[in-house]
């Protein structure tokens, strides 16, 4: 027992020093000092003055922030919660019952929880000696003439200790509460973060449910938390204030007593309600942000196509139905907010006309002290539905977050072969993709898929992996081609081009995870809950160490399927599988996260010069960092926003090559980038660098297959050949027949016959191309103008003349007593009688207009009831109706915003407005509004009350009054500040978060979880003690608001007890009563009043973005629309066209001067950062030129509207991009089309067949960014298929677009030998434009040093490419 006890003090031995008043000063300054310093500075938070005092001088910067102790760092959280978590586990295995994470988030915050319930006790205790027997004391006092001043002074002394150490005690209990709620929630992040980085399945889905974890469920376990305390102290003085009350008045009291317990079910159901809304709430709002989330990352895209419009009616249907679930829980707020501060008036109406309807003698001092308890009662015990609220949300939130850890794990590919010379061995493996439900929101269900997950899997969105399609905010520089086809809108082929294009160009071509051919065959687990779809099957594979083996295949046929299974992200059904060494990947969609170029690339390894600098020359890297402004620690934007598709590749493999693994992964990282960077890059960097390592190379180029050492063909999920390409080519079998495709569309045309055919196509015309305003002002539009305002606070204000009547009305009856006043008074100067105030009165029982004050009584009641609720239901409606506009605003003026605001912003910091700020907007600020308004006017009018009886009151008053407005105007600074710093270090949370689950297999691979996971807490502990000082701020504030209240409760106390005699017992009630109530409402009404203001900068920011952000130009012009038949021909006019990203960018265009005759088909070529993707960005006018002017059949597109403009364009763009929907509307998402006509596109796409194989065909379900698509067609249509599909494209193209101007981006040249003309730049200059015969003829044309790069050297070549 002494050892138990020995190591119980040693475990609380740190903590319990803070139970000395005074401390030596800490030795670490950068630490927060609350845990450091001495009772009388932690409960006072002291420490926090002079970051106040700073805030209030020049305003906060991250830097003025301290560090964590460790004790309440998120890591050390993390451990504890994850180790009772695991026990909460195997105790729930053993008792055969199901584990709740609550229970374990309990145990590792019971000990501070249980000490903040043993403080409440005592400020319990307090709290009910000011307003109970010490008011009794005095009105006994007053009311009684003969007792003398010494008396008097002794019960003021005693008040005013009282109500010091209540103050000193509450504020401990608050700060405590903080503190362990900091440590819960950094605790809790951390734990979903770690688990995010296990998951088998991600994806934007996921990212949304995790974004409105990590905001808004972490703010309501926050609140429940702190709250949790009031669930014991509201029934403790509950008790004393019953007990107390039977005993003034007996049994009478209970009648009170049963108003309360009434109003806890009443209460309980209101708050259970609410909880039920606000699931469905949640359910509507995860839903709106997954889908603000996919807009945000594809708005390029969106912008490309003039569909702005089609989701903006999309979004606002959703939020449509949020509003409804919002307004039903103000409903409910309505009443809640009617209910919690009449209560009291209820319980007294009902005690007192009860006790007087009895015929029993009514006083004064009882009357008003049972007032006084009532009122009391009316904080500690109304806010126990908050607390049930909130801790039933918390509840909630833990469940969800308990089905995320409950999801499937991702496990690692063990080494340790027999054969040490092998890399790889698998025998007679069968792999498949789990689909789980990540439904956070619900039960596990089986998920009806259409097809299964597929060889995009490897991509870093996650394991299966929904790969997350990088957004095309970038358009600088995208490096994949991409055929601009101008089109009329009258001819013949309108309405074919324009869904051909919106398939072809956007989505389900582009799809992310293409449907998988008959043979895969469907499974699921045996509980049900996963799908499992079978896409790699019976796979017999080694592969000796140092061997390059290049592994080709026709789409869907299982390449990067196989990568994946490798990598460990698909499951095993059966056979073996063994990995002998440590795995590099390269993902075929770049992942590049928000750090410095260099860390990219070392992502958190140690830098090594020599290996470093080797790294960035074998991939190409050395030009473009010396491009860079700060070289290679120029900070890159998020998901590369700054970076070119090829450069971003380049960076890819640079991180893989630096890792110095033994097994390379390369899933296609050459089609990203031109032929000339391609061959660098597979020389230098795969041949040489990679020479004594393990390479598995996906490519479609046979250039690279014909140099492997062993070549793997794969169809329908199978290794259908293997060996080396010369043997392959010999068995003559699929590898041959695909490497022989080109010449299957060979023609005998010699180059005098291209250039007829070019000609022929010259005379086929047809188509050309498809501040922070005034806050006054903004609260009358939100409001509905100042009409609306004012009658919506002329009910606050009628409901609070209501309760001053009320207890005013009280007092009046109590002094009109039996109505013989007047002749006692009489009686007393005849016959010099002395009574009591009491006895002066009489019993008011007595009084024969008795019954006209107890019907007054009761019925302003009801009108209070009545008045409340308009009052609560108009509040909360109107500001939800300001949501909504700020919400509409706020998405309009994003949607429409120009790129450069969209490439310099984060989209996690957008994101958060759409969340967490709006989550304020919807359901704090309505009831922080209406708190506010209706207490400031009570107490206004309850002091002025107070004033009106005792005029000396009114001194003091003006001077606690002053340095309240003071301290209250100082605060604000601090809070404001520390709001703000609260809010901007929150997104760099969200972003890593989301940027991991975007690289989830990059991280895995290259066993990088410890430092990701070290980095994301070091964020989270930034946010965290911004947060936790943040509302600690306010507890700063409202302990020294509670000495001003100490002090005004004195002042009236002193009033009072040395005045006695000159006024009415009735009326010192009155007015003991009200200042105590106002005094120990006042500190927590400027909390929320604080409070409130700092929520307020959600509603800034949410205006910032809705009314402060440049737009792009108008979307119609109508003066300078062109006729319906624009653009007739399509011919383009370039005239000294320079361009510029941003004002402080070099240029990336320069001057170039161009013309495009009508139906030409130009290629565009160059290496990666030559400014491509620049050029065709100008015809759309995603940036707006420097100088110059483009012309579109004789039109200055600068002078049009900018819908004119794009939606007579059609781009097919560079990166693959797919919106939750269906295949049709991911097609046709204006509904513009009939089916038939998306039919014919599919078909012209060669979509059709696989469209077909689906059940529901055109309705079957896109998953968010595509995630049961693979990439079909990519830019160009693109580099990253296989030869075969490119031929088809490039058919396609050719036959549909045959009228068409046409501009391609191309890094397949073979694809624009028959190109009408190609145009070469360099550096944003056009170096070569003219036909690729005569480039061909030239010895110094680059067009012909590139074509040599993939083997082609002579013109005949290049004709046999034709």
């Amino acid at each position: 027992m002494q050892n138990i006890k020995v190591g119980c003090c040693h475990k609380y031995s740190n903590a319990l020093k803070i139970l000395l008043p005074f401390r030596l000063p800490r030795k670490d300054k950068s630490k927060l000092p609350g845990n450091k310093s001495g009772l009388i500075s932690y409960f006072s938070l002291t420490w926090l003055t002079k970051l106040m005092w700073k805030a209030f001088r020049r305003g906060l910067q991250p830097d003025d922030l301290w560090d964590l102790q460790d004790e309440d760092c998120a890591a050390y959280s993390c451990a504890r919660i994850n180790r009772l978590w695991g026990e909460e586990q195997n105790e729930a295995l053993r008792k055969e019952n199901e584990p709740r994470l609550w229970k374990a988030v309990w145990r590792a915050s019971r000990t501070r929880i249980i000490v903040t319930i043993f403080i409440s006790f005592i400020m319990n205790l307090l709290q009910f000696l000011g307003p109970s027997i010490l008011l009794k004391l005095t009105l006994d006092y007053i009311n009684k003439p003969e007792i003398d001043h010494l008396y008097g002074t002794y019960i003021i002394v005693g008040i005013f200790l009282v109500n010091v150490v209540r103050g000193a005690s509450f504020n401990l209990m608050f700060v405590i509460g903080t503190h362990t709620a900091t440590r819960v929630t950094g605790g809790i992040q951390s734990m979903v973060y770690r688990k995010v980085l296990k998951l088998k399945t991600g994806g934007e889905k996921l990212s949304a449910q995790l974004t409105n974890i990590l905001t808004n469920d972490m703010e309501r376990l926050f609140e429940a938390v702190i709250s949790s305390v009031f669930l014991t102290a509201s029934p403790a003085f509950f008790i004393m204030s019953a007990v107390y009350c039977v005993f003034i008045i007996g049994p009478w009291a209970l009648i009170g007593m049963a108003c309360y317990l009434l109003f806890y079910p009443v209460m309980g159901g209101i708050a259970k309600a609410q909880s039920r809304v606000r699931v469905k709430t949640v359910k509507k709002t995860d839903k709106r942000v997954a889908l603000m989330n996919e807009i945000l990352n594809s708005l390029s895209l969106i912008k490309m196509y003039a569909w702005e419009e089609s989701f903006a009616k999309k979004i606002a249907a959703i939020r449509l139905e949020e509003m409804k679930r919002h307004r039903m829980g103000a409903l409910l707020q309505a009443v809640s907010s009617t209910m919690v501060p009449s209560i009291s008036i209820l319980a007294t109406i009902c005690t007192l006309l009860g006790y007087t309807l009895a015929g029993l003698p009514l006083k004064s001092a009882e009357a008003f002290t049972i007032y006084s308890v009532f009122n009391a009662m009316q904080f500690t015990v109304g806010v126990l539905p908050f607390t049930i609220r909130s801790i039933a949300e918390a509840k909630i939130s833990l469940s969800r977050i308990q089905k995320l850890l409950a999801l499937p794990e991702h496990k690692k590919q063990m080494s340790g072969l027999v054969n040490n010379q092998l890399s790889l061995f698998i025998k007679n493996g069968t792999f498949a993709w789990e689909v789980h439900s990540i439904d956070l929101k619900g039960k596990y269900s089986t998920p009806v898929k259409e097809s299964p997950k597929s060889e995009k899997k490897s991509e870093p969105s996650g394991d299966v992996n929904g790969t997350v399609i990088h957004d095309v905010d970038n358009v600088e520089e995208k490096d994949q081609n991409s055929p601009l086809i101008l089109s009329s809108p009258n001819s013949e082929h309108v309405s074919p081009t324009k869904s051909l294009t919106n398939s072809v160009g956007n989505k389900s071509d582009i799809s992310q995870n293409h449907c998988k051919p008959p043979p895969l065959r469907r499974t699921f687990s045996e509980d049900g809950s996963v799908e499992l779809y079978e896409t790699l099957l019976g796979i017999n594979l080694s592969i000796e160490r140092g061997k390059l083996v290049g592994i080709c295949g026709s789409i869907g046929s299982g390449k990067s399927s196989l990568v994946s299974a490798i990598c460990g992200d698909m499951k095993l059904c059966s056979g073996q599988l063994q990995v002998n060494g440590r795995l590099a990947l390269v993902t075929q969609q770049a992942w590049i996260y928000n750090a410095t170029l260099r860390e990219n690339i070392l992502i958190g390894q140690p830098y090594d010069e020599e290996r470093y600098l080797n790294v960035i020359e074998a991939c190409s890297l050395v030009s473009d960092i010396k491009q860079m402004g700060n070289g290679d620690l120029t900070e890159i934007g998020e998901k590369g926003i700054n970076l070119s598709g090829g450069q971003k590749q380049r960076v890819n493999l640079a991180r893989a090559l630096y890792s110095n693994r033994d097994i390379y992964l390369l899933d296609d990282p050459l089609s990203a980038v031109d032929t000339k960077v391609a061959k660098h890059l597979f020389n230098r960097c795969i041949k040489e660098a990679m020479a004594e390592k393990t390479v598995l190379l996906i490519s479609h180029g046979t250039h690279f297959l014909e140099k492997c050492d062993e070549v793997i063909f794969m169809k329908e999920g199978r290794i259908c050949e293997r060996g080396t390409h010369a043997a392959l080519m010999m068995r003559q079998g699929d590898y041959f027949e695909l490497m022989s495709y080109n010449a299957a569309h060979e023609d005998d045309s010699s180059p005098d016959e291209i250039e007829v055919k070019r000609k022929r196509r010259e005379s086929e015309r047809s188509t050309a191309t498809e501040n922070m305003i005034e806050y006054r002002k903004e609260v009358k539009e939100v409001c509905g103008g100042w009409c609306i305002c004012m009658l919506i606070f002329l009910a606050i204000v009628l409901f609070t003349l209501c309760r001053i009547f009320n207890v005013v009305w009280l007092q009046r009856w109590l002094d009109d007593g039996d109505g013989l006043e007047k002749e006692r008074k009489q009686n007393r100067t005849l016959y010099n009688i002395t009574y009591s105030d009491d006895e002066l009165k009489g019993d008011v029982t007595q009084n024969p207009n008795l019954w006209i004050y107890q019907l007054v009584y009761g019925l302003s009641f009801v009108f209070l009831i009545a008045i409340g609720i308009v009052k609560g239901i108009g509040v909360t409606f109107r500001v939800l109706a300001g949501s909504s506009k700020l919400h509409q605003d706020m998405f309009n003026s994003i949607i429409n915003s120009p790129m450069r605001f969209l490439d310099t912003t984060p989209t996690g910091r957008i994101l958060n407005r759409f969340s967490r700020d709006l989550d304020e907007v919807d359901v704090r600020i309505p009831f922080f509004l209406e708190f506010v308004l209706q207490g400031m006017l009570a107490v206004l009018a309850q002091i002025i009350m107070v004033c009106a009886i005792f005029p000396l009151f009114t001194i003091p008053f003006i001077i606690i009054m002053g340095i309240f407005i003071w301290m209250d105007f100082f605060l604000n600074s601090g809070v404001r500040e520390l709001k703000r710093l609260d809010n901007n270090l929150k997104s760099p949370v969200i972003q890593h978060l989301t940027a991991s689950i975007s690289g989830l297999s990059v991280i895995r691979t290259f066993d990088r979880e410890k430092i990701f996971i070290q980095r994301f807490n070091t964020h989270l502990d930034n946010h965290s003690v911004a947060l936790l000082v943040f509302r600690l701020s306010n507890r700063w504030f409202t302990y020294r608001m509670d000495l001003m209240a100490t002090i005004v409760t004195f002042a009236i106390s002193v009033i009072c007890v040395f005045t006695k005699g000159h006024f009415s017992t009735a009326m010192a009630g009155l007015a003991l009563a009200t200042v105590n109530g106002v005094c120990g409402f006042i500190p927590f009404l400027m909390r929320m009043k604080s409070e409130f203001q700092s929520r307020l900068t959600s509603v800034e920011r949410i205006i910032e973005y809705a009314y402060e952000i440049e737009s792009e130009a108008p979307k119609e012009i109508e003066a300078t629309k062109p006729p319906p038949s624009w653009p007739s021909e399509g011919g383009i006019i370039m005239e000294d066209v320079k361009l510029r990203y941003r004002p402080e960018l070099p240029l990336v265009l320069h001057g170039i001067t161009a013309t495009i005759k009508p139906s030409e088909k130009i290629g565009i070529i160059g290496r990666t950062g030559a400014g491509k993707s620049s050029l065709i960005s100008t015809l759309l006018r995603m940036v707006e030129l420097e100088s110059g002017t483009i012309k579109i059949d004789g039109i200055d597109i600068s002078v049009i509207g900018l819908h004119t403009l794009r939606s007579s364009i059609s781009v097919i763009p560079q990166d693959p991009v797919l919106f939750k929907g269906t295949i049709r509307y991911n097609l046709d998402p204006f509904d513009d089309h009939s089916d038939e006509a998306v039919w014919t596109a599919l078909e012209r796409a060669h979509l059709k067949t696989a469209v077909n194989k689906l059940t529901l065909k055109l309705q079957s379900e896109v998953e968010a960014a595509g995630e049961n698509f693979s990439v079909l067609l990519l830019d160009e249509a693109t580099a990253s298929v296989d030869v075969e599909t490119d031929h088809l494209i490039q058919d396609t193209i050719r036959d549909a677009f045959a009228n068409c101007t046409v501009l391609t981006i191309a890094h397949r040249l073979n694809t624009i030998a028959a190109y009408d003309r190609v145009m070469v730049l360099d550096a944003g200059k056009v170096k070569e434009f003219d036909t690729p015969i005569n480039l061909m003829q030239n010895e110094n044309s680059m067009f012909k040093e590139m074509m040599a790069a993939m083997g082609i050297r002579n013109l005949a070549q290049m004709t046999a490419l034709i």
